[in-house]
């Protein structure tokens, strides 16, 4: 019989409303074996909310995840993360920073609370169970199980406020588990994961839209942020000030990561203004978007005492 262990990290799937009918955290999860070959255990590991987490409260899931996988149970399986959709994408990401197990884990949640009349938690959480249980899972990586479809953790991003098939692949890979486990890459084939989390939380993310200044970025970098993501324009564009504004970041150390305000697709610098990016120090952050490209950021900044080192680490990764 497979073992799978559920982490209850809070988020809609667990939520209840209050008098007023507004959704909170605090309710715990109800389990439920998808089949009879399947033994479920839970672990609670958070009651809130997803919005309310710190990136220390991700990095603690991360690690109640891993400390699941070291231990060594001969008959676990795989590893599920009942997670809130608001934030899923950013702590699923930092998990696949760092797992080096072959069992699979796997993020799923709902859109739907538990009381209403069309809650997707329970089909969620079953076929994410499923995933879990499967030998074809193994050796891939984190995975995210959402509304029917099944896709990696690093280009996973939640696309609509509401709607039950609220996750994409950035990628456009997603798909039916059998479809994307037969293209995803072999665990050994992915960036190595990285030696620890010591996340540095000064990494904001600011957005450029028509006629941007740069005042935003000066004035993060003059209260101490080490890192910035630019949510670029298109591929990886942005007014002739904010250019200006991130050459001034890059030369005071701070490292910049450039990602898209659109939902698909890769950045590069193809034009002008990205090319001006590029020149004045920004890093391209490829296929990952802006809350992907942060948690990076965070991560190795934490590992590096300096912008430079921590630049050097993203750029080898980001090359893989």
């Amino acid at each position: 019989m497979s073992h799978v262990l559920v982490l209850d990290a809070g988020g809609t799937i667990s939520s209840r409303a209050d008098a007023r009918g507004v959704l909170g955290g605090g309710q715990g999860l109800a389990l439920e074996a998808p089949d009879r070959e399947v033994r479920l255990s839970l672990v609670q590991v958070h009651s809130g909310l997803s919005d309310e987490l710190s990136l220390a409260d991700a990095a603690a899931i991360v690690h109640a995840a891993q400390a699941a996988a070291a231990d060594g149970a001969d008959d676990l399986t795989g590893i599920v993360v009942a997670h809130g959709t608001d934030t899923m994408e950013e702590t699923a990401f930092l998990a696949d920073l760092v797992w080096t197990s072959p069992l699979p884990l796997v993020f799923t949640g709902a859109q739907r609370a538990p009381a209403h009349p069309e809650s997707d938690g329970a089909r969620n959480l079953a076929d994410a169970v499923a995933l879990a249980a499967s030998p074809a899972a193994r050796d891939r990586g984190v995975l995210l199980a959402f509304g029917g479809r099944v896709m990696p953790a690093r280009h996973a991003v939640k696309a609509h406020t509401s709607e039950l098939a609220g996750f994409a692949d950035r990628q456009g890979e997603a798909g039916s588990s059998g479809d994307i486990l037969a293209r995803l890459r072999r665990l050994q084939d992915r960036p190595a994961a990285l030696p620890e989390l010591r996340l540095d939380p000064s990494v904001e993310i600011l957005a450029a839209s028509l006629g941007s200044g740069g005042g935003l970025i000066d004035a993060a970098a003059a209260q101490g942020a080490r890192g910035l993501v630019l949510q670029a324009l298109g591929r990886g564009n942005a007014s002739p000030a904010v250019v200006a504004a991130v050459g001034r970041a890059c030369a005071a150390d701070l490292v910049v990561l450039v990602a898209s305000r659109c939902p698909f697709g890769q950045v590069a610098p193809d034009y002008a203004s990205g090319a001006r990016l590029a020149e004045a120090g920004a890093i391209f952050s490829d296929d990952l978007g802006a809350s992907q490209a942060r948690i990076l950021l965070s991560a190795l900044l934490g590992l590096e005492a300096s912008g430079e080192a921590a630049a050097a680490r993203i750029r080898a990764w980001l090359a893989l």
